[in-house]
């Protein structure tokens, strides 16, 4: 079992760390839930504040415990574990389980993988079974792809990506355009897709191809399971695109936006930096930077709110 010990924790954590109280010279075994701690050699974290803070503490089994920093209490009443006040909790609970707890990256490349021939691949990457890799592929070092991938030609991968089961890279876009006739013809991809680097993406997405330029997931973007990501969307850095998604053509997604589940963006509209779209949203005009809209069709917030407001109003006095 492996035995980690506190000093090295704090010394990991570093600057997170505001203030110890309880004992140091103490060892920890594994991570688990506040609620779940079987026993002292648990180490775990709590996120709320006031006395729910103070009834979680004072229940957990726990023996080391990261809360937020104007938890006030007694310290006698919890003088037999050990209490690390941190600024953010479950982050420094994310770090310390990575430093600590997690498992190395997996490394090679699976038998039952196909890549093509002139496919450029990192010796440090992994390629999981049955994962296809196509024609003029680039994959960067550190970059992990699950068993069951489809990539398809011309897709460039960066450094440090993730790529969970089951998902498909590269596929061509909807896009048509009808006849003299009205039968539907349909438009070449002949694009790529750019994944940059420190990208993750969840299982079941698909991320189609440009049809003459290229889709674009920037720098540390977070993609979650069973998202579509339509032709020449552009996602920016940092961003999150989160489970059901629907990114229609050509979208723009700014800088650490953020894209709540099940949110359906129309083709060709522009999410501003740091914007926020709802759960269930549908973005039919541009969103600007830092705006929180909501709704079917997505409003500002404030706006939304009153509407709701009015109508609950219009309810009451039937």
């Amino acid at each position: 079992m492996k035995r980690i010990e506190l000093e090295k924790i704090i010394e990991v954590l570093g600057g997170d760390v505001l203030r110890v109280i309880g004992p140091i010279k103490r060892t920890v075994t594994h991570p688990a839930p506040i609620r779940e701690a079987r026993d002292e050699s648990a180490v775990t974290f709590c996120r709320k504040a006031g006395f729910e803070a103070l009834d979680l503490i004072r229940s957990t089994k726990a023996g080391v415990i990261l809360c937020p920093e104007d938890v006030a209490f007694d310290e006698s009443e919890f003088s037999g574990k050990t209490i690390i006040k941190v600024r953010n909790p479950r982050l420094s609970f994310m770090r310390l389980v990575e430093a600590f707890f997690s498992q190395p990256k997996p490394r090679g490349i699976h038998p039952t993988a196909v890549i093509e021939s002139d496919a450029e691949i990192h010796p440090e990457v992994y390629i999981g079974p049955f994962t296809y890799v196509g024609t003029k592929c680039i994959i960067g070092e550190g970059t992990v792809i699950y068993g069951h991938v489809h990539i398809y030609s011309n897709t460039r991968i960066g450094r440090n990506v993730t790529i969970h089961a089951g998902t498909v890279i590269g596929a061509d876009g909807f896009g048509y355009e009808r006849d003299e006739n009205g039968e539907l013809e349909k438009f070449p991809h002949i694009g790529g897709v750019l994944i940059e680097d420190n990208v993750e993406i969840g299982a079941n997405t698909t991320i189609d191809r440009g049809t003459l330029g290229d889709t674009i997931i920037r720098e540390g973007a977070k993609i979650d399971n069973l998202v579509h990501i339509a032709h020449n969307v552009v996602v920016g850095r940092n961003a999150a695109v989160i489970a059901h998604a629907m990114v229609g053509g050509s979208t723009h997604i700014g800088d650490y936006a953020w894209i709540a589940p099940s949110a359906c963006l129309r083709n060709g509209v522009s999410i501003g930096d740091r914007a926020m779209i709802g759960l269930g949203a549908l973005v039919v005009s541009d969103v600007p930077e830092g705006t929180t809209v909501m709704g079917v069709p997505a409003r500002a917030s404030e706006e939304y709110k009153k509407i709701l407001k009015t109508l609950k109003k219009l309810v009451e006095n039937e």
